[in-house]
């Protein structure tokens, strides 16, 4: 009986942050989507664990600690389990989940004919998964603290994103890259340091966007995705863009990306670029916001983004040339542009910068708190 009352106690105080245990102890959960429309799959837990029925809060059967045991679609007869630590603490928990090494416990869904698989995954162990993946840990701890800090609040701000799915992230770029259990000392470090902080904007969480590299300087929401957000606006780095990258597409193989219709490319109408200008054509930082394609049979308008996706570019703050039979890519930067830039993270704390004061910069008017 006291074994069934912890669980359901879990249960409850997890489920939002508003339920809180004590401060020193506790921490938000997160629902990371790993595995979806499989038919089974293979556990191990590294501490004795309960399985739990998720709709009734009531305890099904014990799991021992390093034994595998397998979850089957056709086996299963409730629509969700949960396998939770025993006695221990969930973040001192580790799952394998067909072999690969996960903090936290395991909710398996069962819908239909299939099964999703999610790692309930305690935040702080669960950045120790996104940290190291989404920064290099030989950047300086200035800036995976600010990582770390940007990481946990888009976590918080965008839980739910999945909620159709069964749960909160996915473990892509989508929402954010996790790979499970990793440790570095600077990472760790940087996570611990900035312990429970984020970001948030007038007494709300902000939406703490970040990519790889703004190429000299970033980029205004409202130019990539179509809503202005006060913090999320384009500024100009104290670094000089890096290195270019260079894409080249044959004339031919450009055209007919577009069509039967479009016929032979003959001209390409796009303003050149200057990092930081802006033009009709182009946004304020200089990224390309239409181009027109002027082929022998029809003219076609795309945007920047457009051009992106169909040639794989690394972004969108480049220039467009025909040379002969090619049609050459030439630009700065990676990612979407917008919010914190990870290299220029990273060259602000080589200069001494604090990681307080990177996140002012990338995120304007934004608030430091420490949640718990």
């Amino acid at each position: 009986m006291k074994v069934f009352l912890a669980a359901a106690m879990i249960l409850i105080a997890v489920s939002s942050l508003c339920h809180a245990a004590p401060e020193k102890v506790w921490q938000p959960e997160i629902r990371v989507g790993l595995l979806i429309g499989v038919k089974q799959v293979n556990l191990k837990v590294s501490a004795p664990c309960v399985m739990i029925n998720a709709a009734k809060g009531n305890i099904l059967q014990k799991i021992p600690a390093d034994k595998n045991f397998v979850v089957d679609v056709e086996q299963m007869k409730i629509n969700a389990i949960e396998i939770r630590p025993e006695k221990i603490p969930l973040k001192d928990l580790q799952v394998e989940i067909d072999g690969k090494k996960y903090y936290g416990g395991v909710t398996v869904n069962k819908n239909k004919d299939s099964l999703t698989v999610i790692n309930l995954a305690p935040l702080e162990e669960y950045l120790r998964g996104v940290v190291s993946k989404e920064m290099s840990p030989s950047f300086p701890v200035e800036a995976l603290k600010s990582q770390s800090v940007a990481a946990r609040s888009f976590a918080l701000k965008n839980r739910g994103r999945h909620e159709a799915e069964g749960f909160d992230l996915c473990d892509k770029p989508h929402c954010q890259v996790y790979i499970g259990v990793v440790n570095y000392d600077s990472t760790d470090r940087a996570i611990n340091e900035t312990r429970g902080e984020i970001l948030t904007y007038k007494g709300k969480l902000a939406d703490t966007n970040f990519h790889a590299d703004s190429g000299g300087m970033t980029e205004d929401v409202a130019d990539v995705w179509g809503r202005a957000t006060p913090y999320l606006i384009a500024v100009k780095e104290i670094i000089a863009p890096g290195e270019s990258w260079t894409v080249k597409v044959t004339t031919k193989d450009f055209s007919s990306r577009f069509g039967e219709n479009f016929g032979d490319l003959k001209e390409i109408k796009l303003s050149k670029l200057t990092v930081g200008n802006s033009a009709d054509d182009r946004t304020p930082s200089g990224r390309v916001k239409s181009a027109q394609l002027v082929g022998t049979k029809k003219t076609v308008t795309l945007t920047g983004s457009d051009l992106r996706r169909k040639f794989s570019l690394p972004s969108t703050l480049f220039d467009m040339t025909i040379d002969g039979d090619e049609v050459i890519f030439t630009g700065y930067g990676s990612g979407h542009g917008v919010g914190m830039s990870q290299v220029g993270a990273r060259e602000y704390a080589k200069k001494g910068w604090s990681y307080e004061k990177i996140l002012g910069h990338y995120y304007k008017d934004t608030n430091l708190k420490k949640l718990y």
